[in-house]
Formats: structure tokens, C-alpha cells, sequence
């Protein structure tokens, strides 16, 4: 068993979606998906460069670390100079976890970030920040981060490197009079998910309340309407929603609160 860890660059763009759609290659909606983070991809490699890494199990790649500078962000108010934010970790073929690709990944990262990071134009980095998400596969990133030495704060995590950390002011979201009787769902071009399920949003949306106008907003190119929104991921009749798709009853209950609302 040999495991390697390469940077990002055009010969490897495509193991990306071997990796995180491995089981999607040819579904048209995930495509789509794919199209707008190739996009991504390509813009931030010759911007910044890599901000990707995958990891190689005997030459197949089997996961990925997704990472960049909080201050590319455009949708981010107060970006922190010099911080990295870590999206993702993601591994998701069962005969590769266990091995340590996951935790090559992130070590790769941490070693970097003390030394001098392309990204950050060869600096090196302040602290890193990730926002843990479950994808049902393998342990929760908070877990597994936690694991790696990550700490928890206020709506996030983080790992000192060469500073300490600082918390970033987040503005909450005032409701906004274009926003009432309509719903706003937010996407990102970053993931190959994202986009997919805006439309399933939508879908349920529309479920729940066939006249609803349900308008999807792609935040990294419009990140003025996705800062009115407080970058809430679902904005309906000016009501920010808290509850995931895949609570069905209590998505669908906030949901018709929020339409109620007058």
C-alpha cells in the first residue's frame, strides 16, 4: 500500500471529480455541478494556485482536502488577512479509509501553512478556520478535526500556526423588503454539490408551496446579494431557515411558519 499526496494543477483537475463524484460522473444535474467548480478551480489555480490536494492510493485517487485564503472570498466581510479557511476533507471510498489519507491531507496542509503556503503567495499562515460539516460518510469532520489537533470557537474551528486566533465579526441577517413573499437559495461554485442541491431545494420549496418564487443566488458571483442575506444558505418570506433538507417534517414545518409570516 503506497498513499501520495499531490497539489492541484490542470494534468489532476479531473481526479477531483473522481474522487467527490465518483458515483456521479454522468448524472446531467451533478455535471452542472461539476462545470461550475471546474470553472472555480481553474480560476483560483491561476490566481492563487493550488488550493487543493489529493491523496493517491496506489495510484487511484481516494480523497481530497479543499482549502483557501478567507480574504478570496468575496461573499466574506471582514476577511482575516493571512487565514486559511479549510472547507473539506473528504475520503469517501470505503476500502481507502482507515488508512490515513485524511490525515495526510491535513498534515500536508498544517506543514505548509507554517512554512509558506502557494495560496498566500508563499507566506505562511496565521491560523486555519473550518466550518465542520457531516456528509454521513465515515466520522463527522468535527471529530476528525477535532482529532487532528483543531480546536472549537464560536461557529467554527481552528489550528494556530504562527499566530493567535481571532474571531471574525459576522453581520446577522436583516430582513430584507425584496425578500418578502419569495425564498432565496444560496449556492457555491466551490462544491460540485452545492448547485445540485439548490435545485432540490427548490423542489422542496415548491412542494411545500407550489406559488412560492423560489430564486437561486450563486454567492461567489453575486456576493453582494449573498452579504444582505448574511450568507444564510435559505432565506423564505425574509425568514432565515435553520432546519436541513433531510429533517423533512421540521424543514417543512419552519418552512410554512416562515410563508405565514406577515
Amino acid at each position: 500500500m503506497y498513499i501520495e499526496v499531490r497539489d492541484l494543477d490542470e494534468d489532476n483537475l479531473e481526479d477531483v471529480f473522481r474522487v467527490c463524484s465518483h458515483r456521479k460522473l454522468e448524472d446531467p444535474t451533478q455535471r452542472k455541478g461539476m462545470e461550475l467548480k471546474r470553472g472555480w478551480l481553474l480560476e483560483m489555480l491561476d490566481r492563487y494556485g493550488p488550493t487543493t490536494k489529493l491523496a493517491y492510493l496506489d495510484g487511484k485517487p481516494v480523497a481530497q482536502i479543499l482549502f483557501y485564503p478567507e480574504d478570496s472570498i468575496p461573499y466574506v466581510e471582514n476577511p482575516r488577512e493571512g487565514v486559511m479557511l479549510l472547507n473539506c476533507v473528504y475520503n469517501p471510498f470505503p476500502e481507502a479509509r482507515g488508512k490515513g489519507c485524511g490525515k495526510l491531507l491535513v498534515k500536508s496542509l498544517i506543514h505548509e501553512s507554517s512554512r509558506g503556503l502557494g495560496c498566500l503567495g508563499g507566506r505562511p499562515c496565521r491560523f486555519i478556520v473550518a466550518n465542520p460539516f457531516n456528509t454521513g460518510e465515515g466520522i463527522p469532520l468535527e471529530q476528525f478535526y477535532s482529532h487532528m489537533g483543531f480546536k472549537k470557537a464560536q461557529g467554527e474551528m481552528y489550528m494556530e500556526i504562527t499566530a493567535s486566533y481571532q474571531p471574525r465579526c459576522r453581520r446577522p441577517y436583516t430582513p430584507q423588503p425584496e425578500d418578502r413573499d419569495r425564498a432565496i437559495a444560496l449556492y457555491n461554485p466551490l462544491c460540485e454539490y452545492s448547485y445540485p442541491f439548490a435545485l432540490r431545494v427548490k423542489e422542496s420549496l415548491n412542494q411545500i408551496d407550489p406559488s412560492l418564487t423560489v430564486e437561486l443566488i450563486d454567492s461567489w458571483r453575486n456576493p453582494q446579494e449573498a452579504k444582505k442575506r448574511g450568507n444564510h444558505w435559505l432565506i423564505v418570506n425574509s425568514t432565515p431557515i435553520t432546519s436541513f433538507l433531510l429533517d423533512r417534517e421540521a424543514f417543512s414545518q419552519e418552512v410554512l411558519e416562515a410563508i405565514r409570516k406577515k
